[in-house]
């Protein structure tokens, strides 16, 4: 009878891989197997790669595992992907001794982390039994004796760990369990001969602890700095385009509204790939992100109780950038000391992307995950603000001036940051505040070029049968003023051909007063006849 084996040399390792390939969305990564083929048995052979949850990080792994696994014979698996045209291909194709662990069935919360290196320890050694019989005897620890087998059996041994920062998210605040754990690996892996290769995924980089790190061998590859891997991480814009010429229920622009709005160097725009395919199944996209995250995790970062995270916060719900210092996050998720380490963790937890210096919420869904958290946690002045936005839009759709004035008036109010209308960052961080419930409907452009220079605000409705939406505001004038100034320079002619109907609306703070007034006006495309509503 075939022994079992926990961890060595799977005899299925290849069904990840088949599966990935049985589905009816796939997008070619193969060539990530060229990139570790490059570095096995070099200075490179520590690799870590972290990203968001649902970039592909498991997905990656049982690809790898299906190529190298020795003796499973899955070549028919990489038929007609790009990695069958490398040079390297078939040199490596099923001729290495894989180790595949996910670390989270072991150092969870159920035990200590002792006892998860232990059982590890075990399986792993009597794999080795299993496979070299006769080679070890009585040792107990896992590192001698895959030095034993290295050096007996000439054999080396390629490491696929999934997960292996579990512990710095199950184990928060433990830090003598997680410098067990970082000292376990080192003894694993570190100046070892028997290591062919080790690649590791998890969500957060190689932890820093005292003045330096346990794992200081690894090369990572995070969402920060993707470097060389970012294309094998997330899908592109042709990838995305590719599959969507596979079905005729969502739009390119659509998934692109919902998914986009990552960038990695040298990869571009990336999008959420589980999201993207689990829309494309569903034939409707939706926010998928919290199926695996959600309120609970962006609710205790969010609130976290340093100077500036608030008013960060609603800066970002604002479509604002964000300045950040990434530089002094030390890769856990329980010591941070100011705003800065929040945000970046933020970053490489997927709800913030990253860009030269700053950061903004990427795309429609995690828009979503943000509105929902706040909504939930009836936070202050935000909460009560996405309350009142579809009221707002309401109001203005049916023309009723005096309830968007003392709506907007409201908002202003609430809004201590943004106090005074005079300069273009205030005023689209208190509008894109007060009409954020349009963007289910809209999409808002500020500052648009239109006629004959810029609109404050255009609204551009997603769907047939909606009324096209001009925003003009005024600073101590009038609301008519507002109105003159939007028909004057033809702002309106960015919404012919896609709105049958538009809707003037003209806005003044008066600062004396510290009021409000709003006009409104209708008209058809194609008739000058405008009229108040």
């Amino acid at each position: 009878m075939n022994a079992y084996y926990h961890f060595l040399n799977r005899s299925n390792s290849g069904e990840g891989f088949r599966e990935l390939l049985n589905g009816k969305l796939f997008v070619d990564k193969t060539m990530l197997i060229r990139e570790m083929n490059e570095k096995l048995s070099t200075k490179e052979k520590w690799v870590c790669v972290s990203r968001a949850r649902r970039f592909g990080k498991t997905m990656a792994l049982e690809m790898l595992a299906a190529y190298y696994t020795k003796g499973i014979y899955p070549a028919h698996l990489f038929e007609g992907l790009k990695i069958e045209k490398d040079p390297t291909f078939s040199h490596h194709l099923n001729k290495h001794n894989v180790i595949l662990i996910n670390f989270n069935e072991y150092f969870n919360k159920t035990a200590s982390v002792e006892e998860g290196i232990e059982r590890l320890s075990q399986f792993l050694i009597q794999d080795l039994k299993n496979a070299y019989p006769g080679v070890i005897d009585k040792e107990t620890d896992a590192a001698l004796c895959l030095d034993m087998v290295c050096q007996i059996k000439s054999e080396k041994f390629i490491f696929l760990i999934d997960e292996w920062d579990s512990i710095f998210r199950e184990r928060r605040g433990e830090t003598q369990e997680q410098e067990r754990f970082l000292d376990f690996l080192r003894t694993l892996f570190k100046d070892k001969s028997y290591v062919e290769l080790v690649y590791i995924t998890g969500i957060l980089p190689i932890k820093k602890y005292n003045t330096g790190s346990a794992l200081n061998m690894f090369h990572e590859f995070t969402m920060l700095e993707p470097k060389r891997l970012a294309p094998y991480f997330g899908f592109s814009e042709q990838e995305v385009q590719n599959l969507c010429r596979s079905q005729s229920k969502i739009s390119f622009d659509e998934l692109k509204e919902w998914y986009d709005g990552y960038y990695m160097e040298d990869a571009g725009a990336v999008f959420n790939p589980r999201s993207v395919t689990e829309a494309l199944n569903e034939g409707k996209c939706y926010d998928y992100w919290n199926r695996t995250g959600g309120f609970c995790e962006l609710e205790e970062y969010i609130t976290k109780d340093f100077d500036g995270m608030g008013d960060t916060i609603i800066a970002l719900m604002a479509d604002e950038n964000v300045s950040v210092n990434v530089l002094g996050f030390s890769n856990d998720l329980d010591s941070f000391q100011d705003r800065d380490e929040v945000i970046t963790a933020l970053i490489h937890m997927g709800y913030l992307t990253y860009v030269d210096g700053q950061v903004c919420i990427p795309n429609r869904e995690i828009k979503e995950e943000f509105t929902n958290t706040v909504k939930k946690l009836s936070w202050g002045t935000v909460s009560k603000l996405l309350r009142q936005s579809r009221e707002l839009l309401s109001a203005t759709r049916s023309g009723n001036e005096e309830l968007v004035a003392r709506l907007l008036e409201s908002v202003h109010d609430d809004m201590q940051e943004f106090k005074e209308y005079n300069n273009e960052h205030t005023l689209k961080c208190v509008i894109h505040l007060a009409y954020y419930a349009a963007q289910d409907e809209y999409e808002l452009r500020f500052e648009a070029p239109a006629g004959k220079g810029f609109a404050d605000c255009i609204m551009i409705p997603k769907r047939k049968g909606r009324p096209g939406i001009v925003l003009e505001l005024k600073y101590n004038k009038s609301a008519e003023q507002a109105l003159a100034q939007i028909r004057a320079r033809h702002y309106d002619r960015l919404l012919r051909g896609v709105a049958s109907e538009v809707l003037l609306v003209g806005i003044n703070y008066d600062k004396r007063t510290k009021t409000h007034a709003c006009k409104i006006q209708k008209y058809s495309v194609g008739s000058q006849d405008t009229r108040p509503m």
